[in-house]
């Protein structure tokens, strides 16, 4: 399971760059971070997508055989 879920992240990341801003010396960073909120904002949606397929197309059980295995081979 994700330790974060997607807005804990997007919140994170946004208070992070809403500290910075303003901030002398600081505008690549809170650009950045913009950006690496954009950036989770498109993974989830990708994530949400590819997790409806999988339940669409009845492939639920092996997707999650096949992650559990993934997992124990770390």
């Amino acid at each position: 399971m994700a330790e974060y879920t997607k807005d804990e992240a997007i919140a994170f990341v946004d208070a992070m760059r809403l500290a910075l801003e303003g901030k002398v010396g600081f505008k690549w960073m809170t650009e950045k971070l913009s950006t690496l909120s954009g950036y989770i904002r498109t993974l989830a949606e990708e994530n949400e997508s590819l997790d409806a397929y999988v339940d669409s197309a009845g492939l639920r059980d092996g997707y999650e055989s096949f992650r559990n295995s993934d997992d124990s081979a770390e």
